[in-house]
């Protein structure tokens, strides 16, 4: 058994560079074609212990097609076989932080469905490398600027922000997402976390402005429901809550807005 397993690990990698070679060359003809994987499973069974270098082969099989695409051609014509490929590679080897970056580079921007998708192996990669930020990261920029999922974007940032060596601004975004999704009481927790964990006097006189606005939504919040629970229904109008239910409605200073589009109420930048 000593003896076979370096065998068979070499006729693996003689395949692996047989294979390359050969898509390589295939980059000279007109149209460049990327078939479907196998299904990650049964290539976990065929692989074994070598799983990991199948997982490779997959990323550099997206790679190399991606690489010789015809940049004219329509990228839905291929993007399921791509999208495929790239979920083997995750699966196979989800250690490998090259594919999650190639499917950032790929999927998100083809459509809400690829956007999704590309989500999902970022997810995997989350579990597979907790100490790496880019891939929350990555999933949270998705949610918010591909599916304009605010709440599931701030979610998102917050993985991102507790990670080692993650940007300090990580945590602010996803506070001010965490508004702009409609979770002030959200928001609001994480900044004075944040304000309480910070040492740099100018972030944490930011984190304060921060505070100060979400507290007034959250004024402005609180007297909707107030209204909400007299009358049965939201008000139309904010101007409609004074001054039964606030003296006055508060001013926001910049960046911050107040959005309201019943029954949603949203804390914006400008």
């Amino acid at each position: 058994m000593k003896v076979v397993w370096p065998l068979l690990a070499l006729g693996v990698l003689a395949l692996y560079l047989l294979a390359f070679s050969q898509q390589e060359r295939g980059l000279a003809s007109a149209s460049v074609e990327l078939s479907h994987p196998l299904p990650p499973l049964v290539q976990e069974v065929g692989l074994g212990y070598l799983k990991q270098l199948g997982g490779e082969m997959q990323f550099v099989r997206a790679a190399v097609f991606h690489g010789g695409v015809d940049p004219e051609r329509d990228p839905l014509e291929y993007a399921a076989p791509l999208a495929a490929t790239l979920g083997a590679a995750v699966h196979l080897h989800p250690q490998f932080i090259d594919s999650y970056y190639l499917v950032q580079a790929t999927l998100p921007m083809l459509n809400e469905q690829y956007a999704r998708e590309a989500n999902d192996l970022h997810r995997r990669g989350m579990t597979a490398l907790p100490e790496r930020f880019d891939l929350p990261f990555f999933a949270g920029f998705n949610s918010f600027y591909y599916l304009q999922d605010h709440a599931a974007a701030a979610s998102h940032l917050q993985e991102a922000a507790r990670r080692p060596k993650a940007p300090a601004w990580f945590g602010h975004l996803a506070a001010t997402l965490s508004g702009e999704g409609g979770d002030l009481y959200g928001g609001l927790l994480l900044l004075e976390a944040m304000l309480a964990g910070e040492e740099d006097e100018l972030r944490r006189e930011r984190y304060r402005h921060s505070i100060v606005m979400f507290q007034r939504a959250i004024a402005v919040q609180e007297a909707v429901e107030a209204y909400r629970a007299r009358h049965g229904r939201p008000p139309a109008e904010l101007a409609e809550l004074v001054p039964d239910y606030l003296a006055g409605l508060p001013e926001f200073e910049s960046p911050f807005r107040l959005s309201w589009e019943p029954p949603e109420l949203r804390l914006l930048r400008r």
